[in-house]
């Protein structure tokens, strides 16, 4: 599913060029692919410099891979361009793709606005964590999810609801040498929201190839 966010340019002051050369960007279209059997092997590479992260998903009855994409926002001297990155070509999975865009939660609110996931990099204790992932789903009635790192290799993530208080849970994203990411746990659960599925049946998104 694509969020249609709108054609649209933030500050260049609050993009940071320079700053998102050198570091993880603060905001990226995430692309999750929930891979069908036989479509070859993925590659081992994660997050934004390696190329997709390659994760596997599991409820209490099921599991299965994801490829999730990061496409950077374009970075020019007037800030940052919301265009939708390119479409999937790959035959369709067991759940459908998805497409929407991740903005860090401490980044410029001009790119906050138009996120469908904040992600925090900042970990925190469990009780902590839950209460700033109700603060960005209050603070941003655009967004579906949001995720804050613990400490240790779990997140606490809330996805708002209809009615009444956000969902929110811990997962599990791995071991402590090598979890996944913040931002591939966050894409996952939006993913797995987006196509119908309970948020409360997802308990994990760990890297397919730990280590």
């Amino acid at each position: 599913m694509i969020r249609r966010s709108p054609i649209a340019r933030a500050d260049a002051s609050a993009a940071r060029p320079g700053a998102v050369r050198d570091a993880e960007p603060e905001a990226a279209w995430a692309t999750v692919c929930f891979r069908p059997p036989g479509t070859g092997a993925p590659p081992r590479e994660a997050g934004f410099r390696g190329g997709p992260a390659c994760v596997v998903w599991r409820t209490r009855a099921a599991h299965g891979p994801a490829l999730v994409r990061f496409d950077a926002l374009p970075v020019t001297e007037r800030g940052c361009a919301y265009r939708h990155p390119s479409p999937c070509l790959h035959p369709p999975g067991r759940l459908p793709c998805d497409t929407h865009l991740w903005a860090d939660a401490d980044g410029p609110e001009a790119l906050r606005a138009h996120a469908d996931v904040l992600v925090s990099r900042v970990p925190r204790a469990v009780t902590e964590a839950r209460r700033r992932v109700r603060v960005l789903l209050a603070e941003h009635p655009g967004c579906l999810a949001a995720v804050v790192p613990g400490f240790g290799a779990g997140c606490v993530v809330g996805v708002r609801r209809a009615a009444g208080d956000p969902w929110c849970a811990r997962l599990e994203r791995g071991g402590p040498r090598a979890p996944a990411s913040p931002q591939a746990v966050a894409s996952v659960l939006h993913a797995w929201v987006a196509a119908g599925g309970a948020p409360g049946a997802l308990r994990a998104v760990v890297p397919a190839f730990p280590g």
